[in-house]
Order: structure tokens, then C-alpha cells, then sequence
């Protein structure tokens, strides 16, 4: 199958091959995938780190024809930028972003995508795929990022894209949609059991798996909901004090990492 990279800051991936179509994820910087269709203007593909499905435009794809064995994930908050060395654009990188082939001197880092060489303008930390941030400290930067439906950045993030970018920057590669996240780990049977880091699972009315957030302890979650926000939980589900009502359901917690850096 043909392989194609993510070349600019952010790219957003539709249910259907139509600029109509939902949101229902993004691609950021130096994210890979591989072609599974063409349809006239658009490319269905398949994301390599969460092996989701959806569609992407073509006029936004880019091929990448070499596998790059070194990867590091940009921790640098919320974003840093570099330079096109052949074209001397500049892009934005999202925390997250994946920067490919990287080297280093005493002032800068650079990296490639195929033939193309970039620098790192802002002189900023970027580290490997296990960092020492923890998930407690990456979570709250996040804080008061806009809910966005398929969001995966600090420009807006939905309730799943959340967990998996903070996981992604603690070294940990989660399934994209919550219902896959809660599939994971092992099941933590009470709340006051819970550490922090577990990640907590709602369902709706039909008690299909809805909604993540990440446990910070002291009764509080913090979650993608209109915002990322940090509320109250306790064993019947978060409570919004604002409305003064329970919002979401408990249906289980779950364990993903056995060691939590906080």
C-alpha cells in the first residue's frame, strides 16, 4: 500500500470523503499512514500508530517514501516551529508532532522528511517517545483547551483525543475512540482504588462507552467536556457543581500504566 506522511501543523480526517463529512480525528506533524483507497478528491487512509480509518483530501497528501527508524515525539508546549531548508517556510509543530531522523548540535536539531531537511527555529526541549513530564502535569496543560469533535490539539480536542495525546507524551500509544480505549488495562474496582492516571469510562443511555477522563485523584477527573476541564467523580459519575448534576456515568476504570510519573 502506498504511504503517506502528515507536512503540515495539522490535518483533519472526515467519516467520508467529503469536506461536509464529520471530523473524526486529525493527523498532526510527521504522523504516518497508509493509502487504502482513492475516490476522485479524496484518499481513505489508514494511521499507522492507531490503525483508524477515515478520509483525508488529497490535495492535503503527501507520499513519504523512505521508513524512518528514529522518531521523537515533540513534548515542547503547546507548539514550536521550524524551517523548511529547501523552501525556507516555516510550519508550526504541535505537542505531539513526530519529528523524523532527528540530529543535534549545541544550538540546534534538525530533522528530514524524504529529501527534505528541516531546523527547529525555537530553541525548545524535544524528547524521545518516553518523557518524564507524567501524565498529572501533562494533563492540566491542556486545561481550558476548546472541545472540538475529532480534536487532537490544544486548539481543540475531544474527550478521547485528550487521554491519547497526554498518553502519546508519556510514552504510551492509545486506541483513538474511547470505546477502544476501555478495552485496554485492567479494571480498577473502586474509585477509591484508583490512582492517578487511570482513566475512567461513561456511558450513555444505552450503556455504550461514551466518553474518557483521566483520574487526578482527591475525587476530581479531568476531562474534554465543552472545554478540558477538571470536575468532581464519584461512583455514580461526574459531577458538574456549575449545573449542580451529575453529567456522565461511571461505567468502569481502568489501569494503563503500572508505574504513573506524576
Amino acid at each position: 500500500m502506498p504511504k503517506g506522511i502528515c507536512k503540515l501543523s495539522v490535518i483533519p480526517i472526515r467519516s467520508e470523503p467529503s469536506s461536509r463529512s464529520e471530523m473524526v480525528t486529525q493527523l498532526l506533524f510527521g504522523e504516518t499512514y497508509s493509502v487504502l483507497e482513492s475516490r476522485e478528491d479524496w484518499v481513505k487512509i489508514k494511521t499507522d500508530a492507531d490503525q483508524y480509518e477515515a478520509w483525508m483530501s488529497y490535495n492535503q497528501f503527501e507520499s513519504w517514501d523512505e521508513i524512518s527508524a528514529n522518531q521523537l515525539v515533540l513534548d515542547t508546549f503547546p507548539f514550536s516551529i521550524a524551517m523548511d531548508l529547501e523552501t525556507n517556510q516555516q510550519v508550526n509543530l504541535l505537542s505531539g508532532s513526530i519529528l523524523h531522523e532527528p540530529t543535534h548540535t549545541d544550538s540546534h536539531t534538525f530533522f528530514k522528511i524524504n529529501n527534505t531537511s528541516y531546523q527547529m527555529l525555537l530553541n525548545r526541549s524535544v524528547v524521545s517517545k518516553v518523557n518524564n513530564m507524567g501524565v498529572l502535569n501533562t494533563s492540566k496543560l491542556l486545561l481550558n483547551s476548546p472541545y472540538l469533535w475529532g480534536g487532537r490539539t490544544f486548539l481543540g480536542i475531544d474527550c478521547s483525543g485528550f487521554t491519547q495525546l497526554v498518553y502519546k507524551l508519556n510514552g504510551v500509544q492509545l486506541p483513538r475512540d474511547a470505546y477502544q480505549q476501555a478495552e485496554l488495562g485492567e479494571f480498577v474496582v473502586f474509585l477509591d482504588q484508583a490512582k492517578v492516571g487511570d482513566l475512567a469510562f461513561f456511558v450513555n443511555d444505552a450503556d455504550k462507552v461514551t466518553h474518557v477522563g483521566l483520574l487526578l485523584g482527591d475525587g476530581k477527573v479531568i476531562h474534554a467536556s465543552g472545554k478540558v476541564r477538571i470536575d468532581k467523580i464519584d461512583s455514580h459519575g461526574i459531577f458538574d457543581e456549575k449545573q449542580g448534576k451529575h453529567t456522565h456515568i461511571l461505567k468502569c476504570i481502568k489501569r494503563i500504566l503500572k508505574e504513573t510519573n506524576l
